[in-house]
């Protein structure tokens, strides 16, 4: 932890800090204060009024993110301190236990001063959020963000630090190497996987052990099954209640089939999910249903790696391939804090144009905020193929009720052991999703 020191001047801009950091409770002095996605200062010029000594003030902040995601934002963290002194932010990631975490704080009502949403910043998290829609940088949100951050009266409650926009990630060389197009279809996909596996080459490489993992592969797959696809969207009876669970038998026998060809990981339940960068660095692994935010990893394991982007190749013959989207890395302010001045500070610093050009950078996700200049280095070019193709929401966000990330988790290992039949997981997606909707 850093030293915490008193400050005492007379400038403009300690003013603002001393009316941000020294008052508690949820005011507005700092709604146009700090560095907006401009990157431009505070106002400038000077106070003859005496300036009272600011009190430190200490921000607790906690994420979901991890390596090198969690890394980049402690450094715009470090950057801001410096800046702000007798502010000191207490960082932390509880990894693949935040959203229990964020759970039981929800239920006592005691939150950290600023949070990540792990994409749930309207439907989890609002009614504890502080809105933003008076912060400087509001006004510089992108068209492809601002709808999914925002509610029905228009209110947004997280500063999004990038756009989670993403298919899957592959390495490139391995199917260079073995004369291999990117696939567009799901019996393409198969057919690649063959090939890929007769060259002992993992075609499919998922870290099981963290369950998060195989929920991930079916908010990758889910869409293509029951959404994109015109003669087969289920979309709307997924919103309103009807749709029909067998349905969902289709999705889990992807799984089983993937298992069964032999186009997984042989200790897919059981592979730590840090080595996933690991086999797609080093060319072990062909396919990862992960995001981009891999991408900076495996690029630390093995610089020389060509990985890149692929579009969700289609599922049913006639349709197109899909990109998945939503928020990604967002923080808000709780808005029972009593440090509220002083989160917003770091919120508007953290907005400004250099961080936010460092998270899509690092995390290979474009920009959340407008004329930002940024470089996604290897992925460019897939963002610049693919990035006008169809976003469809993170699925379980869009499509399912709150809480039903916890039941992916759940079918995905059991179908992998044979502790669960297919019929079964869509038994249990059925009576998860008839009980959470009943208590929304």
């Amino acid at each position: 932890m850093k030293k915490m020191a008193k400050l005492c001047a007379i400038s403009l801009s300690a003013l603002i800090v001393a009316a941000g950091c020294s008052n508690g409770g949820g005011g507005s002095p700092a709604a146009g204060t700090g560095n907006g996605a401009a990157g431009t200062g505070a106002a400038t010029g000077a106070s003859t009024t005496p300036v009272k000594e600011v009190k430190p003030v200490k921000l607790t902040m906690m994420t979901n993110a991890t390596g090198t995601t969690f890394d980049t934002i402690q450094s715009i963290i470090d950057g801001f301190t410096k800046e702000n002194p007798n502010i000191t932010v207490d960082f932390s990631t509880q990894g693949k236990d935040y959203e229990q975490l964020m759970k039981a704080k929800m239920a006592s009502n005691d939150l950290p001063d600023l949070f990540a949403t792990h994409g749930w910043s309207v439907n989890r998290y609002s009614e504890y959020l502080r809105p933003l829609n008076d912060q400087q940088w509001f006004g510089s949100l992108t068209d492809t963000i601002k709808p999914t951050i925002s509610d029905k009266k228009g209110n947004v409650y997280v500063l999004p630090l990038n756009i989670d926009q993403s298919g899957i990630v592959y390495n490139k060389k391995v199917l260079a190497d073995l004369k291999l197009e990117v696939p567009t279809t799901w019996e393409e996909l198969l057919a690649a996987c063959k090939v890929i596996m007769d060259a002992n080459i993992t075609p499919i490489h998922i870290g099981g052990k963290d369950t998060t993992k195989l929920a991930g592969f079916f908010n990758k797959l889910a869409p293509t099954v029951l959404i994109s696809d015109k003669s087969h969207n289920s979309g709307e009876t997924l919103k309103d209640g009807t749709f029909d669970w067998s349905k969902w038998n289709l999705v889990s026998q992807q799984l089983v089939d993937l298992k069964k060809a032999g186009y997984l990981n042989k200790d897919v339940v059981t592979a730590d999910p840090l080595s996933a960068a690991e086999k797609i660095a080093t060319g072990k692994a062909a396919f990862l249903m992960e995001n981009n935010a891999i991408v900076a990893e495996a690029m630390k394991i093995n610089p020389a790696a060509q990985i890149g982007m692929m579009p969700v190749p289609a599922f049913y013959k006639g349709d197109e391939p899909i990109l998945n989207g939503g928020e990604r890395e967002a923080f808000g302010v709780w808005n029972k804090s009593k440090n509220t001045d002083a989160a917003l500070l770091l919120l508007n610093y953290m907005a400004k144009s250099d961080n936010i050009a460092k998270m899509a950078a690092v995390t290979g996700m474009p920009a959340s905020l407008k004329n930002v200049k940024y470089d996604l280095g290897g992925l460019t070019a897939d963002f610049t193929k693919y990035g006008s193709l169809r976003t469809i929401p993170v699925f379980d966000r869009e499509f399912l009720p709150n809480g039903m990330w916890s039941t992916l988790k759940v079918i995905g290992p059991a179908l992998l052991t044979g502790d669960m039949t297919v019929e079964q997981s869509s038994q249990m997606m059925s009576d998860d999703y008839k009980k959470l909707r009943s208590q929304k």
